[in-house]
């Protein structure tokens, strides 16, 4: 059978043996890659979804703002006279005490502005070009009006840079968040939310509406987190202000002392998302993990404005509310044993049958048809291989004999001991194909049924499993092609009232003394 590429017994064994420990280990490292995938991909989405979820929470504060206004905002704005805006907007300011400023701008600058005092609403109109600081008018309470300045610097030009640059970015129906540090020295204390109206004339401005930071506080800290347990706004200067929970009352106070360098707060989640924020400004960009006293812990920013330069809201939750009981560490804990018993169940069973796995093994090399004879043949006798002439018929005395079918049984327990082989009955030792008609057997089935009940006299039934027997028509000859696979237990020879122990030595049976037998058993 030269050419042909077979898995002999032990191979098989092997083979089956170190593929279900590769199975396992692969599949091991299937389901924890697997899961931390999940793991990864539901953090991912969790946090986003929070974030968005909290961010929609503070765009409804602008959205009350702004709707309450938003049918006289275009007519208004056509007119953009001082006294209309300032009697439509001083509206606005009653209706919502949270609400500091509204700024109004176009593609130069500001263009009018009106703020909220103790003692009145502020109201600027700049000339272009002009001084922002000496153009303010207060209206008091009582409805008497004076020239006066801001209690805060304003650098015009930088007014009116910001505001026009946000005005060219702005995409109509958006709303976007920025911190007010970046018109003047306020520090990260106020915040200004800006989107576009178009009047009927086809003109557009930007209307900007300005809150203190306590407003965002109180408005994200009583909002449905969605999974979140730390909350909080994250500046690009690398202050951080923790948003505390909140259930109904509101926080009160000077936040700007609260916004914090990422090293002063007292949180160590808070402290360390934003520590790994100021430090990588890439994990703005997507949701990361990071470890707090053993505990993994994601985070995700989301730029509330739309340079995404400013403040970001920022929201962590710890893995333990994300996993789900089929991505938790028992799960895998609980899979990794259930795939390790199984694979030594499994393996246990291999062992246990290893003899008849190597003997399925050892069948794949049997000869099947008569040119996989013929290569046995041509190949001559070997430590696995051997021919006999006939099965029972003695050439020499001309009868059936008890010695040659006792030479049969001899080659067939000596390849069972040794390391299995093919007996060919029908060949002579020259390697002429003669059959075996002396055996005068009538037909191949009774040939074949006499061989087995040999095995099954001299040798013993429970061995039978190990040789496979089969009739092949070689140049128009009989040829009984007895293939023996090594068996599990020493197979002994009964000769009358002796047993005898034969192993293959070269192309010959060798039969073994007491001392050889017990030295053989040790060594296998």
């Amino acid at each position: 059978m030269a050419g042909r590429k077979v898995l002999k017994g032990k191979d098989l064994y092997k083979v089956l043996f170190y593929g279900v420990i590769f199975t396992v280990v692969a599949v091991g490292i299937l389901a924890f890659w697997g899961v931390r995938e999940i793991r990864r991909d539901a953090a991912v989405v969790a946090v986003e979804n929070s974030a968005r979820g909290l961010s929609g929470a503070v765009t409804v504060l602008v959205n009350a703002v702004s709707n309450s206004n938003s049918e006289i905002e275009s007519k208004i704005l056509m007119s953009l006279k001082p006294s209309v805006l300032h009697a439509e907007f001083g509206k606005v300011f009653k209706q919502h005490s949270s609400l500091t400023a509204v700024m109004i701008a176009d593609g130069q600058g500001l263009v009018y502005m009106l703020a909220r005092r103790p003692d009145g609403l502020m109201e600027t109109v700049p000339t272009r070009g002009g001084d922002l600081s000496t153009a303010w008018t207060l209206w008091r309470a009582d409805g008497s009006r004076s020239k006066t300045k801001p209690a805060s610097p304003f650098e015009r030009q930088m007014v009116d840079k910001t505001l026009s640059e946000e005005f060219k970015h702005l995409m109509p129906g958006k709303v976007n968040w920025r911190s007010s540090y970046r018109f003047h020295g306020a520090s990260e204390s106020w915040i200004t939310a800006s989107s576009l109206v178009e009047t009927d004339t086809g003109e557009s401005f930007m209307v900007s509406y300005v809150f203190p930071i306590d407003a965002i506080v109180n408005q994200l800290g009583g909002a449905e987190k969605g999974g979140a347990e730390k909350v909080f706004i994250f500046w690009e200067t690398g202050k951080v202000l923790p948003i505390p929970n909140i259930d109904g009352e509101k926080v009160l106070g000077d936040r700007a002392s609260k916004a914090l360098p990422f090293d002063k707060v007292g949180d160590p989640v808070i402290a360390g998302a934003a520590a790994r924020l100021a430090a990588d400004s890439g994990k703005h960009e997507a949701p990361f993990s990071y470890k707090v006293n053993d505990e993994i812990w994601w985070a995700y920013v989301l730029p509330l404005s739309v340079f995404g330069d400013t403040m970001s809201l920022g929201v962590a939750m710890p893995r333990r509310n994300i996993v789900s009981t089929l991505t938790s560490d028992t799960f895998l804990q609980v899979f990794g044993s259930i795939l390790v018993f199984m694979a030594a169940c499994v393996l246990f069973l291999l062992h246990k049958y290893r003899a008849r796995i190597e003997a399925m093994g050892m069948r794949k090399e049997a000869a099947r048809n008569a040119d996989d004879v013929l290569q046995l043949i041509a190949a001559g006798e070997s430590g696995r291989l051997e021919f006999k002439q006939t099965l029972r018929f003695n050439l020499r005395s001309g009868k059936n004999g008890k010695e040659i079918e006792h030479a049969n049984m001899k080659t067939v327990v000596a390849f069972m001991n040794s390391e299995g082989g093919t007996l060919l009955v029908g060949v002579a030792d020259n390697g002429i194909v003669a059959g075996f008609d002396e055996d005068n057997f009538g037909n191949e089935d009774r040939a074949l049924l006499h061989f087995n009940n040999l095995v099954n006299q001299h040798i013993g039934d429970e061995f039978a499993r190990y040789v496979d027997t089969l009739a092949i028509k070689v140049r128009d000859k009989c040829v009984l092609r007895a293939f023996c696979s090594p068996a599990p237990t020493p197979a002994i020879l009964k000769n009358g009232q002796d047993e005898e122990f034969y192993v293959r030595s070269g192309p010959a049976s060798r039969q073994l003394s007491l001392s050889q037998f017990y030295e053989w058993l040790q060594n296998h």
